[in-house]
């Protein structure tokens, strides 16, 4: 049983950064990457580890061939499934591959039958992501993501305008 069979495509490509901007700038301007969308100020319960905190961040997204490139930034230091990555000396790294799911419960339950085991849990009002991982996948990740009709609706619209992006407005990002 592979993964795209039991959670559809991959719909993200993740990764975790010491510096938002600067590693938005890198995608656009040596990979050609952009525009980007994103939010600076998150706010995110997570649990990991055995712990719930309030994890904040800085989250860039773009998208490349139809694929949801994700740039995430803890801006605080409480223990999260961002945080062993904040004390290395690495600028970024590949953190997830992720799946939007109709129903996440019983994805969970198929990604556990398939070998994955819960590593992480973010919760907004609006959406649950689980985190799994296996020993075959290192460090990496899956996430499985709550999908929702409206979130779906705008990650086309927007991997539709980077398709056909000509270099204006590269940076779109909200303050929370």
């Amino acid at each position: 049983m592979n993964f795209e069979t039991l959670f559809g495509p991959v719909r993200q490509w993740g990764f975790l950064v010491k510096d938002l901007d600067e590693a938005m700038h890198h995608w656009k301007d040596v990979l050609g990457v952009g525009p980007w969308w994103g939010f600076r100020n998150v706010s995110m319960e997570t649990e990991f580890q055995g712990q719930v905190n309030e994890a904040r961040m800085n989250v860039g997204l773009s998208y490349q061939n139809g694929v949801q490139i994700e740039l995430i930034q803890q801006t605080n230091s409480v223990l999260s499934p961002y945080s062993g990555f904040m004390e290395s000396d690495q600028q970024q790294v590949f953190h997830q591959i992720a799946y939007f799911v109709e129903d996440i419960d019983q994805a969970v339950k198929d990604g556990e039958r398939a070998g994955l085991t819960v590593a992480g849990i973010c919760r907004t009002p609006f959406q649950r992501i689980y985190y799994m991982g296996a020993p075959w996948l290192g460090d990496m990740v899956i996430e499985l993501m709550e999908e929702d009709r409206g979130m779906t609706e705008h990650f086309e619209q927007c991997a539709e305008e980077a398709q056909n992006w000509q270099g204006d407005e590269p940076f779109r990002l909200i303050s929370l």
